[in-house]
Order: C-alpha cells, then structure tokens, then sequence
C-alpha cells in the first residue's frame, strides 16, 4: 500500500469520524466520546500527538450544546486537561511518556464511566409507582401523536388510553389540554411537545416553563411523565437539551430525540429510506410504521417504570 493511498484512507476516515460525530444523537453522546478517547490512547501508544482527538471530541460537545450534566462536564473537563497535559509534554517533557499515558488513561476511563452512567441515569426515571388497575394513559402532543402512537398504544396496554394531542400545538396549548386530561386521573402522562414552539419562535425559556409546569401538575395529579426529548437542528440544539435536563432534574422517564430523528433518516427524503424500512412519507410525520415504532418506545419507558404489569398479554 502507498504512502500516499494511506494518507487518502487516513483523511477518508477523519472525515467520516468527524460528520458522525457531528450528527450523532444525544442518547449516543458518550459513545462518540469514548471513540474519540479510543484514538487518544491508539496515538499515545504509537508515540504520536494524542492532543487533536481530545480537543477535537470535546470541541464537538461544546459545537453541539446540549445538556451538561454533571458527568459530562468532568469528562470534557479532563479530556481538556489530559490534551493540554500532552501537548506540553511534547514540547517540553516533564514525565515520562509511559507515564503520562498511564495517568490519562486511568483518569479518561474514570471520567467516561461516570459520564456514561451519570447520562443514562438523567434518561431514566428511579421512580417505580405500583400499576394500577384501571387508570388510564394520558398522551399530549401535536401532530406526531395525534391519532397515531397512542392508537397503537390502547392495543398493548391493559389500560385506556386517553388522546388529547392535536396537529400544530404549542406547549402553552398541550398545557390546557393537560388540564381536561388529568380530570380523568391517568397513572401516566405521555408528554410530546416542544416542536412547535421551536418553530414558532418561542424562547427556551417560555417553553421550559410550560414543559416544567406540565410535569409538576402530572405529578401533582399522581401521575408519572414520560417526556419525549424533541431534536431541534441537525448539529446543534438551539433549545440546549431541554427535555434531557428536566428530565434529570425531575427525574424523569424519557424517550431519547433518536426516536423522532429515525422519522427523517428512514424516510424517502434519505438513502437510509430506501432500504424498505420506512417510518415517514414526508420527512418528518410518521406513516403506520413510524407509528408503530414510536409505539414502541413509549411501550418500553412505560415498562421500566410501571413493570410488565402495564402490558396486555400478547
């Protein structure tokens, strides 16, 4: 192999890394992370400049600006302090090399499993209230819901459910709408709003008011909230992961942006829509499919929290 066909797969492959990372789903964060890392200590072993990776994967969190949890800051923290710690080194040594590599690998493998398991933790609700006979499921949305998953979901619940969504709503308005659902004393809310309010130029502010406001009066109601976590932007979140910090500081149950984002990736605006799985006809709106597939991930937050007692038996 030639040098110069090297260099060309070397550069192919940068490339490819770079765009994944930049695209990548929140709920894949620290994976993307752990790749960069990955290449860090590859480099560091072969006595090359380990720096770039560090820089260049904490660079991408702070480009994509989502939520900072805790465990991600400290990682992006030491992920920072482990780049600079090595490109002092090859200007100036002031260790050895082999310990320096030890160190860092310690403590970015340290960092990246608080950060991985801090990042699941925030999707994922600690709170397990009894299933009880009866109550029903109360769905709020806009046009990704309406008349679609929860149809699907009365099918696999062994309770009612109760659709109050409609196309084009804001927060403000799937907030009234919440307050005729909770007369009907659910034991769960299914909140999927948040889209509209991008679109319609509400602040983050506004709509995290009318989100936060919705999950304490679900809970105020004896009612657990399991939150769709909405993707706004290719790249970056103008929203800042909104949905993803409140469901960690609510301790939420959430239903990861990778859901609704599937809708454009399999869809036939896409190649990845060719290949017959198909979720969406228009880009955006799921088809019978796509409401099967969101289905299912309602389905699945609903049985982390309530156990398989929720499920009818198939």
């Amino acid at each position: 192999m030639t040098s110069r066909f090297r260099r060309l797969i070397r550069s192919g492959t940068f490339c490819i890394a770079v765009s994944l990372s930049l695209l990548v789903f929140p709920e894949h964060l620290p994976w993307m992370l752990l790749g960069w890392i990955a290449a860090f200590s590859i480099q560091q072993v072969r006595g090359l400049r380990g720096w770039p990776p560090l820089a260049l994967g904490a660079s991408f969190v702070i480009i994509k600006w989502g939520d900072w949890a805790p465990g991600l800051i400290i990682l992006v923290l030491v992920m920072l302090a482990c780049a600079a710690a090595d490109w002092t080194h090859r200007r100036r040594p002031w260790i050895s090399s082999r310990a320096l590599t030890g160190v860092s690998s310690l403590l970015l493998a340290g960092a990246w499993i608080f950060m991985a398991l801090d990042w699941r933790a925030a999707a994922h609700t600690s709170r397990h209230p009894p299933f009880i006979e009866g109550r029903p499921v109360l769905c709020v949305g806009d046009s990704l819901a309406s008349k679609g998953f929860p149809r699907n979901l009365a099918e696999r619940l062994r309770v009612p459910v109760t659709d109050v969504s409609f196309p084009g709503v804001t927060a403000v308005e799937g907030r009234q709408r919440l307050a005729e659902g909770l007369k009907g004393r659910p034991q769960a809310v299914v909140i999927e709003l948040g889209g509209h309010d991008f679109l319609k130029g509400r602040s983050r502010r506004e709509t995290r008011g009318e989100l936060e406001a919705m999950i304490l009066e679900s809970r105020a109601a004896g009612a657990e909230v399991i939150l769709f976590e909405i993707p706004r932007g290719v790249v970056m979140d103008t929203y800042r992961g909104l949905e993803r910090e409140l469901a960690r500081e609510h301790d939420v149950e959430l239903v990861p942006d990778g859901a609704i984002r599937q809708l454009i990736f399999f869809s036939p605006l896409t190649p990845l829509g060719l290949t017959g799985r198909k979720l969406s006809n228009d880009g955006l709106h799921p088809n019978e499919r796509g409401h099967a597939f969101l289905c299912d991930r309602v389905v699945d937050a609903l049985e982390r929290v309530f156990g398989r007692a929720i499920l009818r038996e198939r």
